[in-house]
């Protein structure tokens, strides 16, 4: 029942209509890396909890970005790229959408700097660089719930990334202190409609800090890691 007030016509238009600009992504570019079940996954968190702000790590070329943008036309969407030549692209095709602001910063900076409401909800996705910021980006946090990409779920079929020999997992959220329960996508869930993607698809993980909500637990679309 939950996806029907989710997945509106207008919805999966723009989902599907969104120009695939993005270099070096799965999928080859698109919003959420054109893994509609990726974007239920994130934008039920924002129907269910009633989230205003959306803060964005990793624009690359605003893929994502601009659908959202388009999704959420009176929400506060804020987005950081570090690499000039993609921030110079999102920044260009964003500038149409008065509520977007995208910066050229570090994500860790940007989060720890930034002030956001307590209804916000993080997209985090800068983690294919030299430095990872994942750790300091989940340090800076004050409050919300978050998403990471590209995060080890022990399936076949979804891949995850990898820094200095050390995998995207739930020790790595460990060893950054989060103390809430921690989530990722459930490989057997139905969500009633086809993932349209080719190829290998990202897991993802969900937690949340000084933030309270039972979507998480409610939902079987995520399921719950257990240390």
């Amino acid at each position: 029942m939950y996806l029907n007030k989710l997945l509106t016509k207008e919805y999966i238009y723009h989902f599907y209509t969104t120009p695939r600009y993005s270099i070096g992504m799965r999928g080859d570019g698109g919003p959420f890396g054109y893994d509609i079940h990726k974007s239920i996954d994130f934008n039920l968190l924002i129907l269910e909890n009633d989230i205003d702000t959306i803060i964005e790590t990793g624009t690359n070329a605003g893929d994502t970005t601009e659908f959202l943008a388009k999704l959420y036309p009176k929400k506060r969407i804020i987005t950081t790229e570090l690499n000039q030549d993609f921030f110079n692209l999102a920044k260009e095709r964003l500038k149409y959408f008065s509520n977007v602001e995208v910066y050229n910063v570090s994500s860790e900076y940007l989060i720890k700097n930034i002030e956001y409401s307590k209804k916000t909800i993080f997209y985090l996705d800068a983690h294919w660089n030299e430095y990872w910021p994942l750790q300091d980006e989940l340090s800076n946090i004050k409050n919300g719930i978050i998403m990471i990409d590209d995060f080890f779920i022990n399936c076949n079929g979804f891949g995850h990334d990898e820094y200095n020999g050390v995998r995207l997992d739930k020790n790595l959220i460990k060893n950054s202190k989060i103390k809430e329960d921690i989530y990722c996508n459930n490989p057997l869930a139905n969500y009633g409609i086809i993932n349209a993607q080719r190829g290998i698809k990202s897991g993802r993980c969900f937690t949340t800090k000084e933030f309270t909500t039972n979507t998480l637990k409610n939902n079987s679309i995520y399921k719950k890691i257990e240390y």
